[in-house]
């Protein structure tokens, strides 16, 4: 089973995805980029994911090894988003629109 990591890629990118190995180097399923942002000096940096490969059909790249400087283990709260953003678990309640049938009676 693959494992959740955090690539440094040589461009500079941080990328989080579940990883895995074959002959053309690393796969990345679900990959995101993280993205640091800071709303103003002094304040809090929040960290922001954005599809890695937002205009590609699959949701697994590879990349090749010599692109990647280093992966480690992501901390518990940003595993935690990454897995939430990831998750294909479908709410069960569907909003609808609201219509004159369906408005509240005052």
């Amino acid at each position: 089973m693959s494992q959740v990591k955090i690539l440094r890629m040589t461009t500079g990118e941080d990328v989080i995805a579940k990883l895995g190995e074959n002959d053309q180097g690393i796969s990345l399923h679900k990959p995101f980029v993280i993205i640091p942002q800071q709303s103003a000096p002094g304040k809090p940096i929040q960290l922001m994911m954005s599809l890695y490969n937002a205009f590609g059909k699959s949701d697994t790249i590879t990349v090749e090894k010599d692109k990647i400087v280093f992966i480690t283990d992501p901390k518990d709260d940003l595993l935690k988003s990454y897995e939430q953003n990831t998750s294909s678990i479908l709410s069960t309640t569907t909003p609808g629109l609201i219509t004159e049938n369906t408005l509240p009676k005052l």
